[in-house]
């Protein structure tokens, strides 16, 4: 079949790009895995280590030829990557949770115990005093057990201490007699005393809020909670922690979701910056001036503008890799191939190529490149022609035709065909030097 043909080429070249756009966005997907990773203080080198032979094994794919392959690993690579960095987040927020449970206990077993010893007027060691302060106002100390282990020793009965009878009921009220007996006791009754269902729930959320917000944030946001704890009004009191429940997860949801969008843009922009064009280079000029304090709805934006740039990108790049490719196997096979020819080829929709040994034909392609289907033929430079000839030159072309695949091949490029004529079908079409009409083109139509 040497007739007219629509075939359909992929170059080696073009798949070659969109492997590398993939290794691009697996380098930034990495990059903010070990960040946020880091963050949370849950990342070891020898995981870092481990990831980044991981990217080399799958790069090695490239030279290997093995392209479906890596299309496939490094997707399942990223996803990966993902889901262990959420749960790497979510023994952060376990963690910030316990630490908001302790930090609550702390506050309310130093208040209580500060309150006892006051009541009974027992004098309290100055160093010990501010330690139990700073638990009193909510720093969360590691040696808090120890600090509330010594206040406690503080109220052991001492010899010659009389209280008045308004000290001694206070007191009991702050510390029951039959707490005193024992710290462990005394603690674990602390602590169901500070045990609020209501305010439990929020443990949850200001641990979420510590891995996901920023310091200000979070510490506003537990100014109120402990405002909320030392309110007396139950009434105020279930409004304000409807309102901070509302509010935290508001906060939360949209800082998870600022830090996703952000994350699409840094994938996106680190593909688009291997692209280096002019274009480019203003997408990614405008998307470094992005932070988690950008509106999302411009984030949003921004992500469409990259991915239609990496669309057409990525398309004239494989329109011009499938040009220069069977420009370069005709110039092989001895048709002249001028420099020039692609950009002629690329305004104009057309090329048409000769070959010194049959100066009265030569061979046409035309097509738009970036969809991959051209039409090619042999033609005719002549009209006036020993026409006889011309089953002899398209069944030339024919033999030809299989050699350039098979130069192709030999690049990694593929040629096939996806309809064609037979040898005679149609008339040859007349390329005149001014490309006049000719009564062919109804033939060459039926190809379209």
């Amino acid at each position: 079949m040497s007739g007219p043909k629509v075939v359909r080429i992929v170059t080696r070249e073009e798949i070659v790009a969109i492997c590398e756009g993939h290794l691009q966005r697996l380098d930034q997907a990495i990059a903010t895995w070990i960040a946020e990773g880091r963050r949370t203080g849950a990342l070891s080198d020898e995981e870092i280590a481990a990831t980044r032979a991981r990217r080399e094994a799958l790069a090695a794919l490239i030279a290997a030829d093995a392209f479906l392959e890596l299309q496939k690993k490094v997707p399942d690579e990223m996803a990966f990557l993902k889901a262990d960095l959420a749960r790497r987040q979510q023994v952060a927020v376990e963690q910030a949770e316990q630490a908001a449970k302790r930090r609550r206990q702390g506050r309310h077993s130093a208040t209580t115990l500060l309150g006892a010893l006051e009541a009974k007027g027992i004098e309290i060691p100055a160093e010990l005093h501010g330690q139990l302060d700073r638990l009193r106002a909510g720093d969360l100390l590691e040696h808090a057990d120890a600090l509330l282990a010594q206040g406690f020793a503080l109220l052991t009965p001492a010899a010659g201490r009389t209280l008045n009878d308004a000290q001694r009921a206070l007191a009991n009220r702050l510390m029951p007699a039959e707490a005193s007996a024992n710290f462990e006791t005394w603690k674990a009754a602390q602590r169901a005393a500070s045990r609020d269902p209501s305010i439990d729930r929020l443990d949850r959320q200001i641990g979420e809020a510590r891995v996901f917000l920023d310091p200000p944030a979070v510490a506003a946001f537990s100014s109120r909670l402990d405002a909320l704890e030392d309110e007396v009004n139950d009434a105020r009191k279930s409004l304000l922690l409807d309102s901070l429940i509302l509010d935290l997860s508001s906060a939360i949801e949209a800082a998870r979701a600022r830090r996703a969008t952000i994350a699409a843009l840094e994938e996106l922009t680190a593909e688009i910056q291997a692209c280096h064009t002019a274009d480019a280079a203003i997408f990614v000029e405008r998307a470094r001036q992005c932070d988690l304090a950008t509106a999302p709805d411009v984030v949003a934006e921004l992500i469409r503008t990259g991915q239609d740039l990496i669309a057409q990108v990525r398309q004239q790049q494989a329109a011009q890799a499938r040009r220069n490719a069977i420009l370069s196997g005709l110039a092989r096979l001895g048709y002249e191939v001028h420099e020039g020819m692609a950009t002629a080829w690329a305004k104009d929709g057309r090329v048409v190529v000769k070959k010194p040994s049959l100066p009265d034909y030569g061979v046409e392609v035309g097509g738009q490149a970036q969809a991959g289907r051209l039409q090619v033929r042999a033609v005719s430079l002549v009209a006036n022609r020993d026409f006889a000839r011309d089953k002899d030159v398209e069944t030339l072309w024919c033999g030809e035709f299989g050699r350039l695949q098979a130069l192709l091949a030999e690049h990694g490029d593929d040629l096939l065909i996806e309809r064609a004529m037979g040898v005679g079908e149609v008339p040859l079409k007349v390329v005149a030097e001014l490309d006049q009409p000719s009564g062919t083109e109804t033939a060459m139509r039926t190809l379209k």
